[in-house]
């Protein structure tokens, strides 16, 4: 029986795949509900800080003259205004300990003024106005755009309501702050200055690293109790089953041969008793096609056992003993059959009619195989008796056919050349019966083709005439016959050998023996094919006529 290789996993088990597919879904959770939640929070956390920073900002503004910063200005001199300002701003300083800078800024031509700041609930600086100016343009990111914003918010006309104002955030030395700018009124109406005041965020990042924390904690523990109950659940509907169902898969290949039928305990209700369901299917063909195969094979040994022993009563038949008469100097003659089966439709003959009379056949069965050689030792013995009988040739050939197409239901039939010679004259009366134009030689020339007159394969139907024609053999004189499998013969693209190719190998052989010739034609055929399958019988027979009185050419005495 044959053995069955093991095959190892690769991509690891069902188990390990599922856990890892579990894991990597986890991490996208959190990575995304982290994303989401955080977002949510520093939005709102931010609204948050926005509202309560105005807030603020908008109680500073109420609490400072919206005169003084213009006085101040005019003036140059710190009064009991100014340190009102300061003073207000000092105090919203204290108060709230996330403001990271308030200050008071007015417009002067394209530029604006700083006119008190207070960093950290700290003085900017008693110093005067054009130093705490160059430190407030230097310290703000007053370039990158808020020049333009707080501009905007000190132009009266330009805001749609006095509480549209100006709310970012942005970073400064390395802490996210939120920006808030509030105009400050007068009596007229006029926006003389901005209350501005930054407020750190850093509580708002935190709070949002902290909720990262506590989602991606919270995730992981989930996600590793969900892996452990699915590994569970995993285990008691899948691997179990799986595991079983190898096993029994296991045991079925080693009990292929026994007649003990394969049985699924498993359970599962899904795809997986469907499975085990297929396998004891399976199973049950397995054996029989085994079973089958066997009695195949058996049968098929049987047959060709058969085939053979067929072969060689083919063989058998053919006379292949070689020289056939060795007392009989007056010719020489080889003949040889390969069949392209085992057993093949072909067959030739060659036997002594009497002293003075040769007969000579050679033939070509309809179909291969074994119908061709039952049909061909049917027609082998009828046309040996007929010629044995006494009858010519015509006769000959015109019996075989009426008792080979009275009982025809397979509608098989035979191409014949069948030829007497007679030994002492050298004359050689034929037939042709549908087959190959024979080839002869006369001494000293070359293998030239008789195109002798042909009537039908015998066994097409009853009452056909055949024509006999004769021939005249000189010493030295060579007759070669064949059939259709010598021309036909083809190489790997699909080109005949052919007749003026058969022509030429016999030239080549030149005045050799009629061994010598065949084995001359069967390497040019051999060469000329290669590699390419024997399509069909291919059977050859070369006669060397010498005369009564016979002087054979150098080297063929002892051959013959």
């Amino acid at each position: 029986m044959r053995e069955y290789k093991k095959i190892k996993t690769r991509r690891g088990t069902i188990a390990g795949r599922n856990i890892s597919h579990l894991a990597l879904l986890g991490l996208f959770l959190i990575l995304g509900v982290s994303f989401i939640a955080g977002q949510m929070l520093y939005k709102r956390n931010l609204k948050l800080y926005t509202e309560n920073t105005y807030s603020y900002t908008h109680l500073i503004a109420d609490n400072i003259s919206g005169s003084a910063p213009t006085k101040f200005l005019e003036t140059g001199t710190e009064d009991d205004e100014y340190f009102a300002i300061r003073s207000g701003l000092m105090t919203a300083g204290m108060y709230d300990r996330e403001f990271k800078d308030i200050y008071l800024v007015v417009p002067a031509e394209d530029e604006l003024i700083c006119i008190s700041e207070i960093y950290h609930n700290l003085p900017a600086g008693s110093g005067d106005l054009q130093d705490a100016q160059a430190e407030f343009l230097e310290r703000r990111p007053y370039r990158s755009g808020e020049k333009e914003i707080m501009l905007q918010a000190l132009d009266r006309e330009k805001l749609q309501a006095p509480e549209e104002l100006y709310i970012g955030v942005r970073e400064l030395g390395g802490e996210k702050l939120a920006t808030a700018l509030v105009p400050l009124h007068t009596a007229d109406d006029e926006v003389p200055a901005l209350v501005g005041v930054d407020v750190s965020i850093a509580e708002i990042w935190q709070a949002q690293m902290n909720l990262y924390l506590m989602l991606a904690i919270t995730i992981i523990a989930i996600t590793c109790i969900g892996m452990i109950l699915h590994y569970r659940v995993l285990e008691r509907t899948m691997i179990r089953p799986i595991q079983s169902l190898k096993q029994d898969t296991d045991e079925l290949v080693s009990k292929l041969d026994s007649d003990e039928e394969y049985v699924s305990d498993v359970r599962t209700g899904d795809e997986l008793e469907a499975l085990a369901h297929s396998v004891e299917d399976m199973d049950r063909n397995l054996k029989h096609y085994l079973r089958e195969n066997t009695r195949i094979t058996a049968e098929r040994e049987r047959l060709s056992t058969e085939l053979a022993l067929s072969a060689r009563i083919q063989e058998d038949m053919l006379p292949r003993s070689f020289p056939p008469f060795p007392d009989r100097k007056e010719f020489a003659l080889y003949a040889e059959m390969d069949p392209a089966k085992e057993v093949g439709g072909d067959f030739y003959d060659f036997f002594l009619i009497d002293e003075d009379h040769l007969g000579l056949v050679m033939a070509d069965v309809s179909g291969k195989g074994i119908p061709a050689a039952l049909f061909m030792m049917k027609c082998m013995v009828l046309l040996h008796n007929c010629v044995l009988a006494g009858l010519g040739p015509k006769r000959a050939m015109e019996q075989l056919n009426e008792q080979i197409a009275a009982n025809n239901s397979e509608l098989m039939f035979v191409t014949v050349w069948l030829g007497v010679l007679e030994i002492s004259s050298g004359r050689m009366q034929a037939v042709n019966a549908g087959h190959e134009y024979p080839i002869l030689k006369s001494p000293g020339g070359r293998y030239e083709l008789v195109k002798d007159p042909h009537g039908m394969a015998a066994g097409t139907m009853e009452g056909i005439s055949y024509r006999e024609y004769a021939l005249k053999l000189e010493p030295g004189s060579m007759v070669f016959v064949y059939s259709d499998g010598l021309p036909e013969a083809n190489d790997e693209d699909g080109r005949l050998f052919g007749t003026d190719r058969v022509l030429e190998a016999l030239n080549s052989a030149g005045g050799q023996d009629p061994e010598a010739v065949l084995r001359t034609a069967r390497a040019a055929v051999d060469g000329f094919v290669g590699t390419a399958d024997q399509f069909d019988d291919l059977t050859m027979l070369c006669l060397a006529y010498y005369g009564p009185d016979p002087v054979r050419p150098e080297g063929q005495e002892a051959m013959a």
